[in-house]
C-alpha cells in the first residue's frame, strides 16, 4: 500500500571504506539499504554527497541501522528485513522492501490510532465506532497489500538465482501472491504450486501453508474495496472495542478463549488485530528460513551486526505476542511484551540453521550503491 520512491547513489570502493563496519570486498551487486550505524554505545551516521560519503553527528528517528543490539527497547527486529538487507538487496528488490518497512510503520501507527480512539472513548464518551472499523478495514488492506510487495522481493530474488538441477526450465514469478496460490478461485496444492512455477518443493510447501490465511485476508479485504461491505457489528465495552466470536472473517481465526468473553459471546478485537499483523509478518520471516534452507546466498555485507527498525509506532509491534498469548482487552494497555532478547525476531522462535543446496549468482563491480530519495 505504501509507494516510497527510491533512486540509487553511486559510491566508490574507497568511499565504502570509510565505513568500518561493513564488508566493502564482497558486496558485489548488492545495495546498501542504509548508512546509519550504532556501536559501542555511539551512533556512526553517513551520507552520500557529490563529495562523498560525510560522516553527521545525529540519530534516527524513524529509520532502520546496524547494531550488534537494539538501541532501545522500542526498536523492532526481523530476520526477514535482516536477511534482505545483509544478503539479498539487490537493486531491483530496494523498492518492495522500502515499501514493507513503510507498511510495518503503517501498521504500528494503526495500532496506536486504535488505543487513542478508546482512550477517547473512555474519557469522553466520544462516538469511535466508526473511526475504529475503518482502521480495522485499512489493517485488512495494508497486510493484503504486504503480501504483494513481499511477492516482488521473492520475484527479484528468485530473478537472480541460478539452478543446481540444469534441466529444470526456470521459470520467472509473477508479482502477484495471489497468481502464485491460487487458480481462479481455488486454492492450489504444493504439487500444484511446484508443477506451474517450477520452483523446489520445499519452495512450493510454503506457498501452499500461506495460502489458507491469505485466501480468508484477500476476501475480507475484495468484500470491502469491492463490494461494499463494512464491519457492522462493533461494539464498543467498559474493557475496550469487541466483535461477535461467531462473525466471520473473525471467528476463523482462533484467537479467543471463553474464559477472556463477554455474554453474548462477545470477544475482545484486540486479538484479531494482532493475529492479522502477526501471520502477515509471519509469512514474510518463514520465506526467509525456507529461501536460505534452498539457496546459497553471498556473505553478509555487515558481518556481526543486526538491521534493527525504529520508528515512532513500533512499540505498539512488540504488544502483539503478549496481547495473543493472554486475549488482552484494551483495558490491559499496562501488561506490555516483556523486553525482547537482542537477536531474537519479533515473531519467535528463531529457527535452526539450515544447510543450502542452491546457489545465487552475484558479480563484485567496482562501484557500490546505496539508496537515496528522489
Amino acid at each position: 500500500m505504501s509507494k516510497p520512491v527510491t533512486a540509487k547513489i553511486n559510491i566508490e570502493r574507497s568511499e565504502l571504506a570509510k565505513i568500518p563496519f561493513i564488508d566493502g570486498a564482497n558486496i558485489g551487486e548488492r545495495v546498501l539499504t542504509t548508512l546509519t550505524f550504532f556501536d559501542e554505545d555511539k551512533w556512526h551516521f553517513w551520507i552520500p554527497t557529490p563529495d562523498g560519503l560525510h560522516f553527521l553527528l545525529g540519530q534516527p528517528v524513524e529509520g532502520d541501522y546496524f547494531a550488534k543490539s537494539r538501541e532501545a527497547e522500542s526498536d523492532v527486529y526481523l530476520e526477514f528485513l535482516n536477511f534482505m538487507a545483509q544478503r539479498a538487496c539487490w537493486l531491483d528488490a530496494l523498492k518492495p522492501i522500502s515499501g514493507i518497512q513503510c507498511d510495518i510503520h503503517n501498521l504500528g501507527a494503526s495500532l496506536a490510532k486504535i488505543e487513542l480512539f478508546y482512550e477517547e472513548s473512555s474519557k469522553r464518551k466520544t462516538e469511535v465506532t466508526r473511526f475504529v472499523s475503518t482502521e480495522i478495514e485499512y489493517i485488512f488492506g495494508v497486510c493484503r497489500s504486504l503480501f504483494d510487495l513481499l511477492q516482488e522481493t521473492i520475484g527479484s530474488i528468485w530473478g537472480r538465482i541460478r539452478l543446481v538441477d540444469t534441466t529444470i526450465m526456470k521459470k520467472n514469478l509473477p508479482s502477484s501472491f495471489r497468481k502464485m496460490v491460487m487458480s481462479d478461485r481455488d486454492r492450489m496444492s504444493s504439487e500444484q504450486i511446484e508443477e506451474k512455477w517450477s520452483i523446489p518443493r520445499a519452495l512450493a510447501d510454503y506457498y501452499y501453508r500461506q495460502g489458507e490465511f491469505f485466501e480468508i485476508l484477500r476476501s475480507y479485504r475484495d468484500r470491502i474495496s469491492h463490494h461494499g461491505h463494512d464491519l457492522k457489528f462493533l461494539f464498543v465495552t467498559e474493557k475496550g472495542f469487541a466483535v461477535s466470536a461467531d462473525a466471520e472473517p473473525f471467528s476463523r481465526f482462533d484467537v479467543w478463549n471463553e474464559e477472556h468473553m463477554q455474554t453474548n459471546r462477545l470477544a475482545s478485537l484486540r486479538p484479531v488485530l494482532a493475529h492479522i499483523i502477526t501471520e502477515t509478518l509471519r509469512a514474510c520471516e518463514e520465506f526467509t528460513w525456507v529461501i536460505q534452507s534452498i539457496v546459497e546466498f553471498p556473505p553478509e555485507i555487515a558481518p556481526g551486526y543486526k538491521l534493527f527498525l525504529r520508528g515512532h509506532h513500533t512499540a505498539q509491534l512488540l504488544t502483539m505476542n503478549k496481547v495473543l498469548e493472554d486475549c488482552l482487552w484494551w483495558e490491559n494497555q499496562a501488561e506490555q511484551q516483556p523486553k525482547m532478547q537482542n537477536k531474537t525476531s519479533l515473531l519467535t522462535p528463531d529457527p535452526p540453521p539450515v544447510p543450502a543446496v542452491m546457489t545465487a549468482t552475484t558479480s563484485t563491480p567496482s562501484r557500490s550503491l546505496a539508496p537515496g530519495k528522489a
